[in-house]
C-alpha cells in the first residue's frame, strides 16, 4: 500500500501541477484585509447575519446568539451598540458571492428569521441573488457567500464540479490513502464481516464536493473536499454501510501535495454527519482564514479557521441554529 501510495503522489504532483493552478485564483492580486473589521453570512434572501469580528489580532461573535428573545430595533442605527464590534452599527456592506462579483449593500431593517428551530436575529439588504429563489422552509437556508464591513477583502473560493481537470486528480489521490483508513475504522466498529477487504479495496472513492482557493504562499493551492464509498445493503444495515471522507490537500509547485483525511462511518441515511461549505477566504495579518459553514440534519454553525502550514486551526466558532 505504501508503494503505491507513493506512486500515485509522484504522478500526481508531475501531472497535474498546472490543473491545480487555478487561473482566477493565480491571476488575482491578493490584497490583505485591515487591522478591524465584521464578516456577515450572505443568505440567497439577502438577509446577512454577523458571525464574526477581527480587531488587531483578536476574533469574536457579538452578535445575539440563535433561539434568544431580543428586541428587535426598526433601524439598524437604533441596535444595541453590544451587539456591534467597537459598538459602531454597520448599515452599509460589501458582499461577495461565491459566483458573480461583489458589490456594496445596504441594510434596509434589521428583522427576525427562523434558522432551524431557533428565533434569530438579521439584516435585511437591498442585495440581489444571481441564484435560483430558494423556498423559505428549507434549511440550512442556501448561503450565496460572506458579506464584509470595512476594508476587508475576500478572496474567491472556487466550488469544482465533475468537468473539472481537479475533480479526477483528486478522486484518485484521495481513493488511494482512504483505503487504510477505512480498514482502521471497520475493525474498531467490529464490521469487517460486512465488508471483506476485497470488496472494500474494490469499491471505487466517489467524491461529492470540492472547493478551491488560493492557499498561504503564491503559487499554491489548498482544497476542501467530501466524498463516500458505498456499499450494498445486504447483509449489512438496511440503508447499507456508507464511508464518509472529507479533507484538505495542501498543493505547492514542485513538492509533494499534503494530504490531510478523515473517514467516518454511517448508512445510507447518513445520519449524524457534517458537512462543510467554504463560503470565504481572508489574508489577515500573515495568515490564511477560512469561513465555513458546518451544517447537518437540523443543525448549523460558523467556523474561521486558520490555515497554518502545521495544519488547521479553528479560532471562532458561532452557532447558527439547531432543532432538538
Amino acid at each position: 500500500m505504501r508503494t503505491r501510495w507513493f506512486a500515485v503522489l509522484t504522478v500526481f504532483a508531475a501531472s497535474v501541477a498546472v490543473l491545480l493552478e487555478p487561473p482566477g485564483l493565480a491571476a488575482q492580486a491578493r490584497g490583505a484585509s485591515g487591522a478591524s473589521f465584521t464578516i456577515a453570512v450572505l443568505r440567497r434572501d439577502g438577509i446577512v447575519i454577523p458571525v464574526a469580528s477581527y480587531d488587531r489580532g483578536r476574533w469574536a461573535n457579538r452578535w445575539p446568539p440563535p433561539g434568544r428573545r431580543v428586541d428587535i430595533p426598526i433601524r439598524v442605527g437604533d441596535s444595541p451598540a453590544k451587539w456591534w464590534d467597537r459598538g459602531r452599527p454597520i448599515a452599509t456592506w460589501t458582499a461577495w458571492p461565491l459566483r458573480g462579483e461583489s458589490r456594496v449593500i445596504h441594510v434596509t431593517s434589521p428583522v427576525n428569521l427562523t434558522v432551524e428551530c431557533q428565533s434569530q436575529v438579521g439584516l435585511q439588504t437591498d442585495y440581489v441573488s444571481s441564484e435560483p429563489p430558494a423556498p423559505p422552509p428549507m434549511q440550512p437556508f442556501p448561503k450565496d457567500g460572506l458579506a464584509t464591513s470595512s476594508d476587508a477583502l475576500v478572496e474567491p473560493v472556487r466550488l469544482l464540479d465533475q468537468a473539472s481537470p481537479e475533480w479526477q486528480a483528486v478522486s484518485g489521490i484521495v481513493d488511494a490513502q482512504v483505503a487504510s483508513e477505512e480498514a482502521g475504522l471497520l475493525r474498531q466498529a467490529h464490521l469487517q464481516a460486512l465488508v471483506p477487504d476485497k470488496a472494500r479495496v474494490g469499491t471505487a472513492f466517489a467524491l461529492e464536493v470540492l472547493f478551491a482557493t488560493a492557499g498561504l504562499r503564491p503559487g499554491t493551492t489548498v482544497l476542501y473536499f467530501e466524498g463516500v464509498k458505498r456499499y450494498a445493503p445486504e447483509p449489512g444495515p438496511p440503508a447499507g454501510l456508507l464511508t464518509f471522507v472529507t479533507g484538505v490537500i495542501r498543493f505547492a509547485p514542485g513538492e509533494r501535495p499534503q494530504v490531510d483525511v478523515r473517514a467516518t462511518l454511517s448508512d445510507g441515511r447518513r445520519e449524524g454527519l457534517l458537512y462543510t461549505m467554504v463560503l470565504g477566504a481572508l489574508r489577515v495579518d500573515d495568515h490564511l482564514y477560512w469561513v465555513v459553514q458546518r451544517s447537518a440534519w437540523g443543525y448549523e454553525r460558523f467556523e474561521v479557521i486558520d490555515l497554518r502550514p502545521e495544519g488547521d486551526v479553528t479560532v471562532l466558532v458561532t452557532e447558527g441554529g439547531i432543532c432538538q
